[in-house]
């Protein structure tokens, strides 16, 4: 087994989570702009608004960052209708996305970080998300990670393995030495698969001894 010389860590689901209900963001953004709608219908449209914009996009969650900004305006028109949303509505909540108050930081995140650097191992992110993503992590207080490779950087959303590769590359080191973390079966551990990574899957809540215990698995064996 080949020695693990560096992590790499999924962002949404892993790392971070939207702090609080979408419906409750996306319902109080809205008033701002005098569309009223409630929480929680927002919230049982949600899922399957996001989901039908995956299906449909060529790259899902945009190939690049206009992209992004297009997949994300499908997303919110879908999860808001029969209202129709205006188009400073679409930016304001791109932008509200954007802000570490509109997210949290999971579970053992920290120490799972502060573990990992501890043993001198690079970190880098790799997620299926834009531009928003690296100036996000850095106000949540999250890293420092080597590099943060989202998506719409390179054209290619997780399980494709090409945001793995980048990464990668960016840290110096064979895709078989890598150990990516995540939660997600089909796009981290489909992703990680095809690039010839290991993944470590993980829910809600990280446990630094467990991502440890990967690390040296990969490095003893």
């Amino acid at each position: 087994m080949t020695t693990i010389r560096a992590v790499t860590w999924d962002a949404a689901g892993t790392l971070i989570r939207v702090a609080g209900s979408v419906g409750l963001h996306y319902a109080t953004r809205a008033a701002a702009h005098g569309l009223r709608a409630e929480p929680g219908a927002l919230d049982a449209a949600f899922p399957g608004a996001f989901q039908a914009a995956v299906a449909a996009w060529a790259v899902p969650y945009g190939r690049d960052e206009v992209d992004a900004r297009a997949f994300w305006a499908r997303v919110v028109a879908a999860t808001f209708a029969p209202l129709v949303v205006p188009a400073a509505l679409q930016r304001d909540l791109f932008d509200h996305f954007a802000r570490p108050a509109s997210w949290e930081v999971l579970p053992g995140v920290h120490a799972a970080v502060a573990a990992v650097a501890a043993r001198g191992l690079p970190q880098a992110v790799v997620s299926n998300f834009d531009g928003r993503l690296a100036p996000l992590l850095d106000g949540l207080g999250l890293g420092p990670f080597a590099t943060v490779v989202t998506s719409a950087q390179v054209g290619a959303a997780k399980p494709d393995p090409a945001p793995l590769v980048a990464a990668a590359r960016a840290l110096g080191v064979p895709p078989m030495a890598l150990l990516h973390v995540g939660d997600s079966r089909r796009e981290d551990g489909g992703a990680a698969a095809a690039a010839g990574v290991r993944w470590l899957e993980v829910d809600a809540a990280i446990d630094p001894a467990v991502v440890l215990a990967a690390v040296d698995g990969g490095r003893n064996g």
